[in-house]
């Protein structure tokens, strides 16, 4: 996805005087900042364990990051296998499952690189777990891709849990600004937060913009970004029911943080 240029964002960085453009989301300190913003959040926590805990034998979580969803699924006692593309949020994971405050059942860990669409794994999974509106990252062929491994890799009876934003509910004329939110970050720094939406080209642009105070009343900015599909549910539902899945159910999501903007999230439980 390509999005054009975000004006607010370049003119916010222009007077914080941050001169370079931002880095991926994704990167190594963009992984972690993504970790700190996302770690108290519960959103989804409880349907997804609700929905989880119907299932049985292995689970295998897609785009894992660095574990706000995998902690509360090794509560359930069960293999685990996840997978993430960036190295970064997997080694966070890695340093995580080895404590015992964050795996106190000790449940065995797969961790897999590799990118959501194109995961290779064995099969045989009870439970196939993709959180955060993640499928939001994936272009068409991408989601087609990833809902056929999914297929395949469900045993018979097993539950692919898919939390989806409803992109109809967020709709935007072309060249309307996502908005812009400001929110405290620990107790020396906040995050500026801008949205821009490209509804020609069915994207949104998020780019977050972290500033941090040092003891002398100086400040630091780090910025990164990422773009994110605009996509309905009901494309989503055409590209499941294409590579042979079924939704069974669809369950509202709470937002426990709400965010501006972002609301009708649901999770849909679906199967073979």
């Amino acid at each position: 996805m390509n999005t054009p240029p975000d004006k607010s964002a370049d003119a916010i960085l222009r007077v914080l005087g941050h001169m370079d453009p931002p880095e991926d989301l994704y990167s190594v300190s963009g992984s972690r900042l993504y970790d700190q913003i996302t770690a108290g959040d519960l959103t989804e926590l409880p349907e997804i364990l609700a929905a989880a805990r119907k299932t049985t034998g292995p689970i295998l979580e897609l785009a894992a990051g660095s574990g706000r969803i995998t902690r509360p699924l090794l509560a359930l006692g069960r293999p685990l296998t996840a997978v993430d593309s960036s190295p970064e949020m997997l080694a966070i994971l890695a340093e995580r499952i080895a404590t015992t405050a964050f795996n106190p059942r000790g449940v065995a860990v797969e961790l897999v690189e590799a990118d959501m669409s194109r995961f290779e794994v064995d099969g045989g999974y009870g439970c196939v777990v993709l959180g955060a509106s993640s499928i939001t990252l994936l272009d068409p062929h991408g989601r087609r891709e990833l809902f056929g491994r999914v297929r395949d890799c469900l045993t018979p009876g097993g539950r692919f849990l898919l939390t989806v934003l409803n992109a109809d509910s967020h709709q935007a004329s072309e060249g309307h600004d996502g908005g812009t939110t400001v929110s405290a970050l620990g107790e020396d720094a906040f995050l500026i937060t801008v949205e821009s939406r490209d509804p020609m080209n069915g994207a949104r642009h998020v780019t977050m913009i972290h500033v941090g105070f040092n003891e002398e009343g100086t400040y630091r900015s780090s910025a990164y970004s990422s773009d994110i599909a605009f996509v309905s549910n009901s494309l989503i539902e055409e590209e499941v029911l294409a590579e042979g899945l079924t939704i069974l159910e669809r369950r509202p999501v709470r937002i426990a943080t709400p965010v501006p903007g972002l609301n009708d999230i649901e999770l849909w439980v679906c199967g073979r």
